[in-house]
C-alpha cells in the first residue's frame, strides 16, 4: 500500500503531462482536420502567438499573401484559424453560407448597441438588415427625389465653388480631405435630411477634427479588444487599460456628434408630419426607414434604447464613406492625374452622354445627368470597378464555421466548427491567375473590344462588397454616389 501511494502522485503527474502533449502537440500536429492545411508558419499548428504579433504590427495582409503564395489557397495561421484566397470552394462556401462572425466584429458597436455590421449571428444580422434594405434598393436610390436633391445641392452648390474658390485663391487642394468631407456629406444628408447632415464640404465644420477622432477610435491599440477581448476585460477589471484615453474620448465625441444629427432628424419628422417641408432635401429617408422599422420589431425596448439602436446603426452607414466611398474615390482621383490619356477618354464620354456637363458652371440650374444616364458609361464604370479592385478594405473580415457540421473549405475537406476563417478581399482582387500586371490600375481590363463593359466573373473577380446573405446593404449607394461624384470632378473644362 505504501509502494502504491509512492507512485501515486508521480503517476498522476505522468498521465497529465501525456495529456497536455496529446491536446496541445500530438493532435494539432497530426490528427487535427487542419493538420491537412499548409502552416504559414512553423508554430501555427501549436499557437496563436504568431500570428498574433503579425496583426499587431499590421503586417497580416502582405504576410498572409506571401504565405498564399508559397503555399496555396488555404493556410493555417493558429491552432483554430485559417486564411483562404480562393474564391469558388472558398470564399462563396463561407460568405453565401451565411457563415457567424467572431467576437472581432463587436468592437464596432456603438452606444452599447449592435449594428448590421456588428451583428455576429445570421438572426441578428437579418433583423438590422430589414431595417435598412428597402431604402437601399437601386430603385429606390434612382427613383428618390431626396437623393436627387442631395445630390444636386451639395455636388453644385458645395464641391464646385469649393473647387473654384481653391483655384481662384491658388490654394492646394487636398484631395483626400476633400474626398472625405464630399462623401461624408453626402451620405449624411441621404441618412439625416441635407439640413440636419455635416458640413464638411462647406467648410461649416472641421473635417480635420473629424478624422482626427476618427483616427483615434480606430487606433492600432484596437488590436486588444478584437483579437483578444477577454484578455483585454480581464485586465480593465484590475484597472489595466490597454487602450489609449484618447480612443474612448474621440469614440465618445463621435456618439455626440451622430446623435446630435438623429435628434435633429427626429425633429424633422415631427415638423413632416404636421407640415410639408419646405425643401425636399430635408426629409431624412433613411432615418424615418431604420427609425420605423426598430419601433415595429423592438417594442419592448424603451425610448432611449431604440434610439440607440437606430445611432449605431446609422453610424455604421457614415463609416462608409470614410472607409469605402471616400478613399476609394481619392485613389481614383490619383490614378487619373497619373493617366491624362484616361482623363480625355473620360471626359469625351461623358461629354457625349451628358453635355449639359459642360454648361457653364455658374448656372443656378441643374447640370447633371442621371444616374440612370452615367451607369451606362462604360468608360466610367471601367474605372470605378478598376479602383475597386485595387483598392479595397484592407482587413480580413473574418468568420466562424457552422457548430453543427464539419465543411470544406479550398480542396480540405473537414474543418471543423469553431474555426476562425479569414478572407482578404486583395487576395481576390490581386490573384495574378485572373489578371494580368495585377498591381497596376488599367481601367481598360474591364473592357472588351468594342470598349464595351465585359460581363466578367462577376463576384469572383470584383468582391468589393462581399457577397451572400451578409453583403454590403449600402454597396448600390457606395456605386451610385461613385457614378454621379465623377461628374463635377472630371466633367468641367
Amino acid at each position: 500500500m505504501v509502494f502504491q501511494d509512492s507512485y501515486a502522485v508521480p503517476f498522476a503527474a505522468a498521465l497529465l503531462v501525456v495529456a497536455l502533449l496529446y491536446h496541445l502537440v500530438l493532435y494539432p500536429l497530426c490528427i487535427s482536420p487542419l493538420a491537412k492545411v499548409p502552416n504559414a508558419h512553423w508554430s501555427s499548428p501549436l499557437s496563436s502567438l504568431w500570428i498574433l504579433v503579425t496583426r499587431y504590427r499590421g503586417q497580416e495582409l502582405h504576410t498572409v499573401r506571401q504565405a498564399h503564395e508559397r503555399l496555396g489557397p488555404i493556410v493555417r495561421l493558429g491552432p483554430q484559424d485559417i486564411s483562404i484566397s480562393c474564391f469558388e470552394d472558398g470564399i462563396r462556401t463561407v460568405y453565401h453560407g451565411g457563415f457567424d462572425k467572431p467576437p472581432w466584429f463587436s468592437f464596432f458597436n456603438y452606444y452599447g448597441s449592435e449594428n448590421a455590421f456588428c451583428s455576429l449571428t445570421k438572426e441578428s444580422h437579418s433583423t438590422h438588415r430589414r431595417r435598412i434594405a428597402a431604402v437601399y434598393t437601386k430603385s429606390a436610390l434612382s427613383k428618390s427625389p431626396q437623393l436627387a436633391a442631395v445630390t444636386e445641392t451639395i455636388l453644385l452648390a458645395g464641391l464646385v465653388p469649393r473647387m473654384e474658390n481653391d483655384i481662384l485663391t491658388s490654394q492646394q487642394t487636398d484631395l483626400l480631405e476633400l474626398s472625405y468631407s464630399m462623401c461624408l456629406d453626402l451620405v449624411n444628408a441621404y441618412l439625416f435630411g441635407q439640413s440636419n447632415g455635416s458640413r464638411f464640404l462647406t467648410k461649416g465644420q472641421d473635417v480635420k477634427s473629424f478624422l482626427e477622432h476618427y483616427e483615434h477610435r480606430y487606433c492600432a491599440e484596437s488590436f486588444w479588444p478584437q483579437e483578444l477581448p477577454r484578455f483585454t476585460r480581464v485586465l480593465e477589471r484590475v484597472g489595466l487599460r490597454l487602450l489609449p484615453k484618447r480612443a474612448s474620448t474621440s469614440k465618445k465625441w463621435l456618439e455626440t456628434w451622430m446623435m446630435a444629427m438623429c435628434k435633429a432628424a427626429d425633429a424633422t419628422m415631427r415638423r413632416a408630419e404636421k407640415s410639408t417641408l419646405g425643401n425636399a432635401a430635408d426629409f431624412p429617408t433613411v432615418y424615418a426607414s431604420v427609425r420605423g422599422a426598430t419601433d415595429q420589431d423592438s417594442s419592448h425596448l424603451d425610448a432611449h434604447s431604440k434610439q440607440s439602436e437606430v445611432a449605431s446603426e446609422l453610424f455604421d452607414h457614415m463609416a462608409s464613406s470614410r472607409e469605402v466611398l471616400g478613399l476609394v474615390l481619392a485613389y481614383t482621383l490619383y490614378y487619373l492625374s497619373q493617366k491624362p490619356t484616361a482623363q480625355r477618354r473620360l471626359r469625351e464620354e461623358i461629354a457625349f452622354a451628358a453635355p449639359e456637363m459642360y454648361r457653364p458652371s455658374s448656372s443656378n440650374s441643374s447640370n447633371l445627368p442621371s444616374a440612370a444616364t452615367l451607369d451606362k458609361l462604360p468608360y466610367l464604370s471601367a474605372i470605378i470597378c478598376e479602383s475597386l479592385r485595387m483598392r479595397p478594405n484592407s482587413t480580413p473580415l473574418p468568420r466562424i464555421t457552422p457548430a453543427n457540421a464539419s465543411v470544406r473549405l479550398a480542396g480540405i475537406e473537414g474543418i471543423p466548427p469553431g474555426v476562425r476563417v479569414n478572407a482578404f478581399q486583395w487576395f481576390v482582387h490581386r490573384d495574378p491567375k485572373k489578371w494580368d500586371r495585377v498591381d497596376e490600375w488599367i481601367p481598360e481590363r474591364w473592357l472588351d473590344g468594342d470598349g464595351k463593359l465585359l460581363k466578367g466573373s462577376g463576384e469572383s473577380q470584383l468582391w468589393g462588397f462581399c457577397s451572400g446573405p451578409r453583403m454590403c446593404a449600402g454597396s448600390n449607394l457606395s456605386q451610385y454616389r461613385q457614378l454621379l461624384d465623377f461628374d463635377p470632378l472630371t466633367g468641367r473644362k
